[in-house]
């Protein structure tokens, strides 16, 4: 007769068990489902932010766009003209003084449609003052 209370401990023990496990798993399920979605655009890329750089105590923010244009005229931001090599992976950037300075850049791919870009810190090249606007030549 010992048994009859173990036995229906043991069942209402595994209803419980059970009843605990699921609502913990749809409550977790839920969780990450809201947490994949805050801050997600649909067909966007994660990593497509803007580029930030600091030069001489000035902060230069770039666009992701400014990477997909090939033209040889410079981005003008703030007095500082920015060409971004991206066939060499990195940025030359040109002072109102005319110093250079280069930041090596970085590409991230996923799929066809998400392509991003960062940049490392720049390093000064050229410290010598000089016509901003003269032909910059390929090092």
């Amino acid at each position: 007769m010992t048994s009859r209370p173990v036995r229906a401990l043991c069942q209402s023990g595994i209803r419980r068990i059970t009843f605990t496990a699921a609502l913990m798993f749809g409550f977790g399920f839920g969780i990450t489902t809201a947490q994949a979605n805050e801050g997600a655009k649909s067909n966007g890329c994660p990593w497509s932010q803007d580029v930030t750089l600091e030069i001489n105590g000035k902060t230069l923010t770039l666009k992701q766009d400014d990477f997909k244009t090939n033209s040889p005229e410079p981005l003008e931001i703030e007095q500082f003209k920015v060409f971004p090599l991206v066939d060499q992976l990195k940025l030359r950037i040109i002072g109102p003084k005319g110093r250079e300075w280069e930041a090596a850049l970085t590409r991230l791919v996923s799929g066809k449609r998400c392509s991003a870009f960062y940049a490392g810190k720049p390093e000064l090249v050229s410290d010598k003052i000089r016509d901003p606007n003269e032909l910059i030549l390929n090092r």
